[in-house]
């Protein structure tokens, strides 16, 4: 279980997060939905260990996280909003780092990286450094990277940027297997439609705040009033994300 709890983050006077609280339960699917800049990323970078927040704790495994944890890190799986690789290396290459990273023992690593590669459909070879990949395959080079150990907790940041609809739809089945296994994942994403078929639960973080943690049946209650029909969750959201009262452009009709 991830419990976060009364989480704060400011940069100069802009206050980011204003007291953050969410739990992330064991073996579920939790997404994290927000509007450009509504600060998911500056939660999952406080998660993952990147930077220091301000205010309150965070808990993984009832162990409290810091800056200075690091036992903790071997238990997580990550996909940051911008990773960082090593690009002079294949999608091989640097799974093989990583691995060893982790302590992994040659054999099973090895065996791992061959599944991953046919998983993703990344190039086998190391003929061509992931400086050359396209936006979706190196998200799937990340992606990779967060599974290579098997961890017990991932935390994604808009993990699939740049994938195409159909690799979408068989990671989304992948987490939901490892979710069944006991798994925790957080995701973030500022788009329904790519996260809602697979989450278990919905947090939406507005003004630096946890708005609510939902199950779908629980969406669908409370948004009834933009009418039974398939989208009117996605409406729902929508009019809760957006400040921007203007919708058109003056010179289109």
């Amino acid at each position: 279980m991830i419990e976060i709890r009364e989480i704060k983050k400011s940069y100069g006077t802009h206050e980011v997060l204003k007291g953050v609280d969410l739990i992330c339960k064991a073996g579920k699917i939790q997404a994290l939905l927000g509007a450009n800049g509504a600060g998911k990323t500056t939660l999952i970078n406080i998660i993952s260990g990147l930077i220091k927040n301000n205010g309150g704790e965070l808990f993984i495994d009832g162990e409290k996280i810091s800056l200075e944890s690091y036992k903790y890190r071997s238990k997580v799986g990550y996909v940051l909003e911008r990773p960082l690789y090593l690009e002079k290396l294949s999608a091989r290459e640097y799974l093989i780092f990583v691995s060893k990273m982790y302590g992994l023992p040659q054999r099973e690593y090895l065996f791992r990286i061959n599944e991953l590669l046919c998983f993703f459909d990344l190039p086998g070879d190391n003929k061509k450094y992931i400086e050359r990949y396209s936006k979706g395959m190196k998200s799937k080079v990340s992606l990779a990277a967060a599974l290579v150990h098997n961890p017990k907790y991932l935390i994604l940041d808009e993990p699939f940027d740049g994938v195409d609809f159909v690799y979408i739809q068989k990671i989304s089945k992948l987490f939901q297997q490892m979710a069944k296994n006991g798994t925790t994942i957080l995701i973030t994403s500022h788009q329904y439609d790519v996260i809602a078929e697979m989450s278990d639960m919905f947090a939406l973080l507005k003004d630096g705040k946890i708005l609510f943690n939902f199950n779908f049946e629980e969406l669908l209650k409370v948004s009834i009033e933009f009418g039974n029909e398939k989208n009117q969750v996605k409406a729902y959201l929508e009019a809760l994300m957006s400040d921007n009262k203007k919708n058109n452009l003056s010179w289109i009709e």
